[in-house]
């Protein structure tokens, strides 16, 4: 929670805190709250030089395949939502079909600051290992039958998880660089 009046500090330090994080931001829309990183490949144990896994267990993860995050920061007005079920007669909501449209810099009252990790593997199609050793590794190519030129990808990245130890970390790191101001 955070007063309106502090919005342009919070949105800089949640900038600030992505880029030292590692994830350059890409949109950054003050009037509707919303911060969205670049992906950033994560870092494992043998590389050292990458930003630092959130849990050993996540370093271990992309130690044994590559991953990559990305984070979306959202600034939101707290409104008093009624608590459902109280009275069957009116439903109350949000309005998830229609955006709001409201300009959070001339917003006034308190905010919301929430963000969202995103971890992505990266998966290749037709990779034929080897038995004997890690290094005689194969992979097919896969010709269309119709239409040579609507190819295939043979590499993509599939969401997989989100990371709430890094999302913590974020929100923490923007809380500081708050007190320190």
């Amino acid at each position: 929670m955070l007063d309106s009046s502090q919005y342009a500090v919070v949105f800089d330090a949640a900038v600030a805190a992505a880029r030292q994080d590692g994830m350059n931001p890409v949109l950054k829309d003050r009037r509707s709250g919303v911060i969205s990183t670049e992906p950033a490949i994560a870092g494992s144990f043998v590389e050292p030089w990458k930003p630092a896994p959130s849990t050993s267990r996540q370093g271990l993860e992309n130690t044994l395949s590559l991953q990559r995050r990305s984070a979306r920061f959202e600034f939101l007005p707290v409104q008093n939502i009624p608590v459902p079920g109280r009275d069957n007669a009116v439903l109350v909501g949000p309005n998830l079909l229609s955006p709001s449209g409201q300009d959070l810099t001339t917003y006034d009252g308190e905010l919301e600051l929430r963000v969202w990790v995103y971890v992505e593997r990266k998966y290749t199609q037709g990779v034929q290992r080897g038995t004997w050793t890690l290094q005689s590794e194969s992979i097919t190519q896969i010709m269309p039958a119709q239409e040579p030129w609507e190819q295939v990808s043979a590499q993509f990245w599939a969401p997989i998880s989100r990371d709430v130890a890094r999302e913590q970390q974020l929100l923490g790191a923007v809380e500081t660089s708050l007190h320190q101001e």
